[in-house]
């Protein structure tokens, strides 16, 4: 028996056990990485799906103030390699073109979002500007001070009711073109398979 250990026998019984034990760890670990990924996935598509609603909702109701982010992240591009044989060529191209036209209005939302800080900043710098200008024009009245209130008090008023926040017809335009070419993923067959790999609902 002894000399059973020590057989080429033994050893090539050894390294075969070891190998195919290294295998199956490594098949295990990709199996479970798959289904993190999977899990990350259909997390991200459905925040980005609930979040293009939102999106969609703000333009109707004309209240394209703070347009959310479509994506918390884009994790598509890490994991897409990971799904390659899971899906079929339509499939694929329905997933990168979510994520490809979900980037699109993310930038045009973003940009809308930027005019709104921009045209704030703009309308500060000019208040600053003609309050300077009352101040100076204040020396050669009897009250300086209730001079430079009741200007600045006409002037904000006007600033209220004529300044609307500037956003370009463009990108709003450009959002909506978008809207109407992105695809619910959750419910088509991508989403469906994704669910079964993420091993839930």
């Amino acid at each position: 028996m002894e000399n059973f250990f020590y057989s080429n026998l033994f050893i090539g019984l050894a390294t075969i056990i070891t190998g195919a034990g290294v295998i199956v760890a490594y098949y295990l670990q990709k199996k479970n990485e798959k289904i993190q990924a999977a899990r990350v996935l259909l997390t991200e598509i459905r925040i980005a799906e609930e979040r293009l609603g939102q999106i969609r909702d703000k333009i109707i109701a004309n209240s394209t103030l703070d347009l959310p982010p479509v994506f918390p992240t884009k994790s598509w591009k890490l994991y897409s390699h990971l799904f390659i044989s899971d899906f079929d060529q339509d499939e694929l191209s329905l997933i990168n073109s979510f994520y490809d036209v979900g980037e699109f209005i993310e930038d045009f939302a973003m940009r809308n979002n930027n005019y709104f800080w921009i045209t704030t900043e703009e309308r500060a710098r000019i208040t600053v500007q003609k309050i300077a200008q009352y101040i100076d024009e204040s020396a050669s009245q009897d009250n300086p001070a209730q001079y430079v209130q009741s200007r600045k008090d006409i002037f904000n008023l006007g600033m209220d009711t004529y300044n609307q926040p500037y956003s370009p017809k463009k990108t709003l335009e450009g959002i909506q073109n978008y809207l109407t070419k992105i695809q619910t993923l959750t419910s088509s067959s991508c989403g469906i398979k994704l669910k079964k790999i993420a091993k839930c609902k």
